[in-house]
């Protein structure tokens, strides 16, 4: 597949993961949207993506667990760009606790970041894709999803509801000719090193993700990958 003058709607997109996945498709070609609520950040990276690689870039504004910053922030990015060919919903944060301790309002946070936010930032973006009987779904799940892991309750719960989300997801818009597709990294190195002396051994990292999301979004019309398991040789 040629990915070139297609776009991409990316969630926590200013740094990490996220990031360098909007960088490496942008290096394919691909118009990008930086969504997250750090709005100068975006701006500054979005500014960068378009300079180093000659293709449009903006940033919005969204806090994912808002459903009207969400509705907003997409209506935003639609002005600019009509048709969201492919969404990356990568927004992502933890919680060290066991299960014993964690706040409620901690548990809230990262379930309506993690799954919610997925869930609403699609539902927006769905109908156009299913209008077009084409596009492209990327969930940044993790192998918390499928493992669980002590003082990590929450996190592991919002990985698992959302590997179950795309699978389900998969199955009503087959249809429609829309793929959804969940990566499992495990550990990633973020922020990414600044020099060769500071990579960390045993880790994934983010240039890692950014090459899978690229060999995925590459496949031919025919392929459908569902989960792909990311671990460090």
């Amino acid at each position: 597949m040629n990915l070139k003058n297609k776009t991409a709607f990316i969630t926590g997109a200013g740094s990490g993961i996220g990031f360098a996945i909007a960088l490496r498709l942008a290096q394919e070609g691909v118009h990008t949207v930086l969504a997250s609520r750090r709005i100068d950040l975006l701006r500054q990276q979005a500014a960068e993506i378009a300079r180093t690689t000659g293709t449009k870039s903006i940033a919005v504004g969204m806090d994912l667990r808002n459903s009207q910053s969400i509705r907003q922030g997409v209506l935003e990015a639609l002005q600019t760009f009509p048709e969201i060919d492919i969404l990356v919903n990568n927004s992502g944060v933890g919680a060290g606790a066991l299960a014993v301790d964690l706040a409620e309002d901690e548990w809230n946070r990262v379930m309506d970041t993690n799954l919610k936010g997925a869930f609403l930032v699609t539902q927006q973006l769905l109908p156009g894709m299913i209008r077009r009987k084409s596009g492209h779904i990327v969930n940044i799940a993790s192998q918390a999803g499928k493992h669980g892991y002590a003082n990590a309750t929450v996190y592991c719960a919002s990985k698992f509801g959302l590997i179950g989300f795309g699978q389900a997801l998969q199955e009503e818009v087959r249809q429609y000719n829309i793929k959804v597709t969940n990566l499992l990294p495990a550990l990633v190195q973020v922020p990414p090193p600044a020099n060769e002396s500071e990579v960390r051994g045993g880790v994934l990292q983010v240039e890692d993700l950014a090459e899978t999301v690229r060999f995925v979004l590459r496949q031919p019309e025919r392929v459908k990958i569902e989960d792909i398991g990311l671990y460090h040789s």
